[in-house]
């Protein structure tokens, strides 16, 4: 029979030293990512802006961030943004309804304004959600420039509105392919 289990004390000590700094590398990966901490710092940015408007004890809705160049096309770039801004809003109290939202809404491209449609009219109403995170993306050579909102859904009225931008990576590359449904 084999033993998982080492003989001598300071054998143990190191192997649940190296076991837990496994864990570490992920975590200080992810905290110096500009992708994640740009993310983050738009949300903060967010809720700063539209804090006196913003109840936490209230319900809020998340959509994926769409394509600016195709307003009906969102990505795994557009999903991820959307979840990291909703995990710092999180982090400060805030209730977010976990709904990965698609085609839900949409800029008239004519007007160039933010629309809800009536399907997000209807789960808002469904889930009483009073605010929702919407957000475009648009590629360029070197960054992604993103604008994200908080849209009052009762009456369409902006909240905050904060614009950033995130490197062009190959990370980003791989994430910015379209959809594939």
């Amino acid at each position: 029979m084999t033993r998982l289990i080492p003989h001598h004390p300071l054998s143990a000590l190191l192997l649940l030293a190296i076991i837990s700094m496994t864990g570490c590398q992920t975590v200080a990966r992810t905290l110096g990512n500009p992708v994640i901490t740009n993310n983050h710092q738009a949300a903060q940015n967010l809720i700063d802006i539209a804090s006196d408007q913003l109840d936490p004890a209230s319900r809020m809705l998340a959509a994926s961030f769409a394509n600016i160049d195709n307003l009906s096309q969102s990505s795994s770039f557009g999903r991820i943004a959307s979840q990291q801004l909703v995990s710092s809003f999180a982090a400060e109290g805030y209730q977010f309804v976990e709904m990965l939202l698609r085609n839900n809404v949409y800029v008239d491209q004519k007007q160039g304004e933010f629309l809800l449609s009536r399907t997000l009219s209807d789960i808002s109403a469904e889930h009483n959600a009073d605010v929702v995170l919407v957000g475009t993306y648009a590629v360029a050579e070197r960054n992604i420039y993103v604008t994200a909102r908080l849209i009052r859904t009762r009456d369409s009225i902006i909240l905050a509105s904060h614009d950033y931008a995130v490197p062009f990576t190959p990370d980003m590359r791989r994430l910015l392919r379209p959809e594939r449904w």
